[in-house]
């Protein structure tokens, strides 16, 4: 049915999907030329249209619709073969067959000038799953991402078959006013006021930490927008040692060099940031006649899973007037835990400028799921972002592609809406209490562990721990720091290709820690029991190490 010239067909589709964030929205939200036009009805539309409604489906489109039934049936029992293997964790590999590049070409083919056909297709589509991590296997453990669930894969497949591209609200109407919307609750449930949120979703949070930084030199800098950096600036910033190596590559991008983000000391014990450090950081920048102007600041770090002090970080970015940014892209899913489990991790949220966050780690939502969510700086998105289009660009709240350095963009939205609309925020902070529950219990095994050690209390729900194979049981005075890096790098190639998990291990140069295992829990997709088996899985591949072992080992 048309509208009629009062009615807002933004606010009517709002009403139609239903509002997440709890807001109402009148026509005074959205502006558009098209909006206060009179609804015209032409009759040889209404004849035009009759006669189209008794067209057959053109020939193509029903050869295509056949394709996509048979394909679809095809890929979804291999999909289905897949849960199942998933399903049986502790018997099947997380890659059954981990091969080289070369291997991987042989068993494709080479691509060709002629058309293939379907079956070629399905072909190359069981090479896909033959060749990669099982990423849905409950021990798959390596990366901030877990295995996504029936609604988000859906999702994704809508988003393929409908093509929308976000960038102006009249090509992707619904997905548009999803991540508006999705983006304004998140942004309550962080804790900014209500009328001060504003925010994009992005591919990664690399591009969501790059952008923050963006709009910070937007405010301090404004001119570089157009005539670039000028030699007076001297711009300086500062992040966290913990942080995500994104932050660095974020201060090559916007001219100003990674040289100049410097790297603030941190707390052995817990990775945080060291505040009175930064404020001495600051201190020293501005005596050298730099001008300090952005810090960044982690709610869960890569590695260790950190959370730094905001509340102390937000003091001092006030007192010399330094936009305060939150990378919670991997912690941020803790925002949902239950009061009792908290533990401050969010305390001085409310005050940061800008915060990222990824659900596509912690609540499981498939890939990219990313969002930068502004405090009290609205406007500034499009100032620090935007470039005149008027043949794009037409003054819509929901022209969000306005905001946005893409000019494509997927409705990433959708898969977050419908994750929501399928398990409700309480399906989220059930999935932040389990995992720091599973925490808790993974630290009190590894603590009665003869063979496994501590590397750091939790802060969130990543648990560092080593492992001692049992030669260097018997002879702790060999088990060197080189040799303890080596043992860690061999288990993890042996989980690779035997194992049925896949543990994280990495080295933590700033604090001269050989490599350890770094086993990081969201999504909720192990059990409770499944922690004593990871362990147990880990000495069945490493037990036997000797140093014969690992010499070969760079």
């Amino acid at each position: 049915m048309t509208p009629s010239p009062k009615e807002n067909p933004k606010c009517s589709l709002l009403s139609s999907i239903g509002n997440v964030s709890g807001i109402s929205l009148d026509n005074s939200d959205v502006s558009n030329e098209e909006d206060s036009s009179p609804s015209i009805i032409d009759s040889s539309d209404i004849s035009i249209q009759s006669a189209q409604s008794q067209q057959e489906v053109r020939e193509e489109f029903q050869s295509k619709a056949r394709d996509f039934e048979y394909l679809l049936e095809e890929v979804t029992k291999m999909i289905l073969d897949y849960y199942d293997e998933c399903g049986r964790p502790t018997q099947t590999k997380i890659c059954d067959s981990f091969g080289a590049p070369e291997d991987i070409l042989r068993d494709l083919g080479p691509l060709t000038e002629t058309a293939g056909t379907n079956e070629d297709c399905l072909r190359d589509i069981q090479v896909c799953f033959k060749h990669s991590l099982k990423t849905m296997h409950p021990f798959f453990l390596d990366k901030l991402y877990f295995g996504s669930d029936p609604i988000g894969q859906i999702a994704e497949l809508i988003s393929a078959v409908m093509n929308a591209n976000t960038l102006v609200y009249h090509v992707s109407s619904v997905f548009s006013t999803m991540e508006v919307e999705v983006i304004q609750r998140f942004g309550e449930i962080f804790g900014f006021k209500k009328d001060s949120i504003e925010g994009i979703m992005n591919p990664g949070g690399t591009m969501s930490n790059t952008v923050a930084l963006l709009l910070a030199r937007n405010e301090h800098f404004p001119h570089v927008k157009t005539k670039g950096w000028q030699t007076k600036d001297r711009p300086v910033a500062f992040t966290a040692i913990q942080s995500h190596f994104s932050i660095r590559s974020a201060a090559m991008i916007v001219g100003m060099g990674n040289d100049n983000m410097v790297q603030v000391p941190a707390d052995r014990t817990t990775s945080q940031m060291d505040p009175s450090a930064l404020e001495q950081c600051v201190k020293d920048e501005i005596a050298k006649g730099n001008h300090p102007f952005f810090v960044n600041a982690v709610s869960g770090s890569t590695v260790m899973g950190a959370f730094d002090d905001l509340k102390a970080i937000a003091k001092i970015c006030k007192r010399y007037n330094l936009w305060l940014h939150a990378d919670a892209c991997w912690g941020g899913f803790l925002i949902f835990a239950s009061p009792e489990k908290q533990r401050n991790r969010f305390d001085g949220m409310g005050e940061v400028d800008s915060v990222s966050f990824n659900a596509h780690k912690g609540l499981g939502v498939p890939q990219q799921c990313s969002m930068l969510i502004t405090n009290n700086k609205k406007g500034a998105l499009i100032e620090s972002n935007g470039i005149e289009a008027e043949y794009l660009y037409q003054n819509n709240k929901y022209d969000v592609g306005v905001k946005s350095l893409s000019c494509g963009r997927k409705g990433d939205a959708l898969k977050l809406w419908l994750s929501i609309r399928k398990h409700g925020f309480d399906g989220f902070r059930q999935i932040a209490d389990n995992e720091l529950a599973k925490t808790e219990i993974m630290t009190k095994l590894v603590k009665a562990s003869d063979d496994f050690e501590m590397v750091a209390e939790p802060m969130g729900t990543n648990v560092c721990y080593w492992y001692t194979p049992e030669y260097f049981m018997l002879y702790p005075e060999e088990y060197t720091s080189n040799r303890k890096a080596r043992v860690h790098q061999l288990i993890f190639d042996r989980m690779k290709k035997y194992g049925t998990c896949l543990i994280q291990q990495n080295p933590l140069t700033e604090f001269s820690l050989p490599n350890f295992f770094r086993l990081a829990l969201g999504a909720d997709r192990t059990r409770f029991k499944d922690m004593e088996f990871l362990l147990e899985e880990t000495r069945r591949l490493g037990r036997d190490i000797t140093p014969s072992d690992i010499e070969s080992i760079e």
